[in-house]
């Protein structure tokens, strides 16, 4: 371990001192090619999973545009988190390890302004705002070798995937990111969290129907042992591996995510989602097969929760953190367990085609989507891409029922 960090050092060094060399070869091959060298944000899940995706579908959708283009990627210094996930993507896009790519990355970036030869906002599109998940299948897939690993592992816990239908759940707590190399506070985060015993009524439901849910994380701050059958919790078992982790993801029922990364991968996969993002600005709102429920917005100036449209009021940048909230007194309050497990029901019974959308639910939706979601942006390019799209995710029809006066 020490000879190779050793021999890591040496490389890098080397390729600094050589980066001004390279750096007159990029720009003599830019008439012929234009060479874009871009870090994979591989110590985050979600990054690793969804950047790579998007770009290929905007280079698929753009064929004739990217061809003047070649694309070279490296993995960054703080680690690869999943390298299950980093292997198939290796198939399909060119990633180097950061010591390869980094020092000659640091020497273009020296020009900070219209700088071709970087993937525009690479690391910032996380959002499927072009509607490709609906034109194209996903770009990688595991191959029947490691699908075969995965059912024989399962099978040998009496967990049989082609005959019981599971859900994922993706619980969001500070375990995961206090373990990583990155050590920092991570209080603007925090309100994302949930307590994982939250999802117990869910999750028994759930399992009331014959439906088995894997509790999933790789650190976790507190076990889900609910003394049932069908309720695994798969974070705390021998059963976690990296690959199984993409295989659960990859074929579930449906997942619920808190706005963790490792959702990501059933996004991916195109499957349905809870979304239970705590800040409302950040729901999936671009999948047609999510159902969509954030945590409250209370504002301790008027002593009460906020409305949608007071929330759509600030713009994404102003209440994404923890600390932001903080300095505008708003207090995010979790969902109750009644709430979400009404949510995740809506799901489970769509899905199975029980659920019956009255016209008063729908005349809900339409007055969700109506909302003023373009107040905010993403990122700017030749033109605002806006953060959302068309709203194509549907609210917790039960909330919106018991809750109407939140989309006055």
């Amino acid at each position: 371990m020490i000879f190779q960090k050793i021999i890591r050092r040496l490389i890098l060094s080397i390729l600094y001192l050589l980066s001004p060399f390279f750096f007159i070869i990029i720009k003599l091959l830019k008439p012929l090619k234009i060479i874009r060298i871009t870090p994979l944000y591989s110590n985050r899940y979600g990054h690793l999973v969804i950047n790579p995706e998007l770009y290929l579908l905007e280079k698929r959708d753009n064929s004739k545009e990217n061809k003047k283009y070649f694309d070279l990627f490296y993995s960054v210094r703080l680690g690869i988190c999943n390298q299950e996930m980093l292997n198939l993507w290796k198939k399909k896009i060119r990633i180097f390890p950061y010591y390869i790519l980094e020092p000659i990355d640091n020497f273009l970036k020296l020009k900070k302004k219209n700088n071709i030869h970087k993937v525009s906002y690479f690391n910032q599109k996380v959002r499927d705002l072009n509607g490709y998940f609906g034109k194209y299948p996903p770009s990688i897939r595991l191959n029947q070798e490691q699908i075969n690993v995965c059912e024989k592992k399962l099978a040998d816990y009496d967990i049989d995937v082609k005959r019981d239908k599971f859900v994922c759940l993706f619980n969001r707590d500070d375990a995961y990111l206090n373990s990583t190399k990155k050590k920092k506070n991570w209080y603007y985060l925090s309100h994302h969290n949930y307590r994982i015993n939250s999802f117990e009524l869910a999750a028994k439901r759930l399992s009331s129907r014959d439906i088995k849910v894997f509790r999933m994380g790789v650190e976790v701050e507190e076990k889900f042992d609910l003394n049932d059958r069908n309720i695994i919790d798969y974070a705390n078992s021998k059963l976690r591996s990296e690959l199984m982790d993409i295989y659960l993801a990859s074929n579930c029922f449906f997942g619920v995510s808190c706005g963790t990364g490792s959702s990501h991968v059933a996004i991916l996969n195109r499957r349905p989602i809870v979304d239970l993002n705590a800040n409302l600005h950040h729901l999936l709102t671009f999948l047609d097969n999510s159902i969509l429920l954030s945590k409250g917005y209370f504002s301790n100036i008027k002593k009460r929760f906020l409305s949608l449209r007071e929330i759509l009021f600030y713009k994404e940048e102003q209440i994404r953190r923890r600390d932001q909230l903080d300095q505008n007194n708003i207090e995010m309050i979790d969902c109750s367990p009644e709430e979400i497990a009404d949510a995740i029901d809506e799901m489970n019974f769509r899905l199975d085609g029980n659920w019956n959308d009255t016209e008063e639910i729908l005349n809900l939706q339409k007055k969700f989507k109506d909302q003023n979601w373009k107040n905010i942006y993403q990122f700017k390019e030749e033109k605002p891409l806006f953060y959302h799209g068309e709203i194509r995710g549907r609210y917790s029809s039960t909330f919106l029922l018991k809750n109407q006066s939140w989309l006055n």
